[in-house]
C-alpha cells in the first residue's frame, strides 16, 4: 500500500482532486490543515462541504474545539493511527495537505522537543504577551538566529514565540533540536504530488475563492465565533487569513466589504507564494497537472 500526498498552494483545487483520486483507487482522505481541523472554521477555512466530499470518508477535518491546541505533534498522534487503519482495510490513504508543516511532519518526523506541561507552557505565555512581536524576533535572533532565518515572515509571532519557549525551558535552541534525529515520521512507502497550476489560473481561483467565501457568510461566521469568546488573541487559526482580515473588518479598521474582499484576496496570493516556494525546496514532491496526477496514480 503506499500513501498518497496531495499537495499544492491554496486555492490549486486539492479538494475536488482528492476526491476524485479517492473514488478511483478505493481511498479515503485525511486532512493535513491546521485550520480545518476545528469544527466552527468551516466558510474561512475552505473546508470541503458534504456535497463536495463526494460520500468519500474525510478523517481530520471539522473535529477539534476552538479552545484545543494544534501543533505538529499532536497532529502526527492523530494521523498515523488513521493511515494504520486504512491500510489495514485495504483502501488508499489519502493526505491532503493544507498545512504543509504537517506534511514534512509526517515524510521526515519530528525534532525530539520535549513536551512541556500547561503550567510551564502559560507562564511563558504571558511573559511573551508583555513584548511585542518585532522586540520578539530581535530575541530571538539573539538567542536562535539560525531558527530566525526559517521563518519567512518576522511577524510570524507564533513560530518566533516557539523558538524562543524551546530555548529558553531547554536550554538548548530549536535549531539545535531540529538536527538531531527526527522521531514518529510515517513508515511506510508514499508519493507526493504536488499540483502544477499556472500562477495566472492560480489568482483567478484565488479571488473567486474569496467572492464565495464572503458570499457564502464568512463574515456571519467569524461574527458568531467572536460572540463565543474567540478571537485571533486566543486563538492562533483565527490569525489565518480570511478570519483575521474578517476580524479587522468587524472591529471597523476595514471600511468595507470591498476592502476586505480585496485584502484576503491579496493576502491569500502573498501565501500561496510563500507556499509554492517552500514545496519546490522539499525534494520529495513531484510536480504534475492535475489530470496527470489521475493517470499516473491510478495503478499504485
Amino acid at each position: 500500500m503506499t500513501l498518497i500526498f496531495i499537495l499544492g498552494p491554496t486555492a490549486s483545487g486539492k479538494t475536488s482532486l482528492s476526491v476524485e483520486l479517492a473514488k478511483k483507487l478505493n481511498g479515503e482522505i485525511i486532512g493535513a490543515d491546521s485550520v480545518q481541523i476545528y469544527k466552527d472554521l468551516v466558510i474561512g477555512s475552505a473546508a470541503p462541504t458534504p456535497d463536495e466530499t463526494g460520500g468519500i470518508p474525510h478523517h481530520l477535518i471539522g473535529v477539534r474545539d476552538l479552545k484545543d491546541e494544534i501543533s505538529a505533534g499532536i497532529y502526527i498522534e492523530s494521523a498515523l493511527p488513521i493511515i494504520e487503519r486504512i491500510e489495514k482495510s485495504g483502501k488508499t490513504p489519502i493526505v491532503v495537505g493544507g498545512t504543509n508543516f504537517y506534511v514534512d511532519a509526517l515524510v521526515n518526523g519530528l525534532s525530539p522537543v520535549p513536551k512541556s506541561d500547561f503550567g510551564t507552557t502559560g507562564k511563558f505565555e504571558r511573559e511573551f504577551d508583555r513584548f511585542s512581536t518585532e522586540e520578539l524576533f530581535s530575541e530571538l535572533c539573539r538567542i536562535d538566529p539560525e531558527w530566525a532565518r526559517q521563518i519567512s515572515s518576522p511577524n510570524d509571532r507564533q513560530r518566533i514565540k516557539r523558538g524562543l519557549f524551546v530555548a529558553k525551558t531547554t536550554g538548548r535552541t530549536l535549531s539545535e533540536w531540529n538536527k538531531m534525529s527526527r522521531i514518529n515520521a510515517y513508515k511506510g512507502n508514499f508519493i507526493a504530488l504536488g499540483i502544477y497550476i499556472s500562477r495566472e489560473n492560480l489568482y483567478e481561483k484565488i479571488n473567486l475563492r474569496t467572492k464565495i467565501m464572503l458570499e457564502s457568510g464568512l463574515i456571519e461566521e467569524v461574527r458568531a465565533i467572536n460572540e463565543k469568546g474567540f478571537d485571533s488573541s486566543n486563538c492562533k487559526a483565527l490569525a489565518s487569513i480570511g478570519y483575521i482580515e474578517t476580524e479587522r473588518y468587524l472591529k471597523g479598521e476595514i471600511a468595507s466589504i470591498e476592502e476586505l474582499s480585496a485584502l484576503i484576496a491579496q493576502n491569500t496570493r502573498h501565501l500561496a507564494k510563500r507556499q509554492l516556494t517552500w514545496l519546490r525546496n522539499r525534494d520529495y514532491v513531484v510536480w504534475k497537472k492535475p489530470e496527470e496526477i489521475l493517470d499516473t496514480t491510478i495503478n499504485l
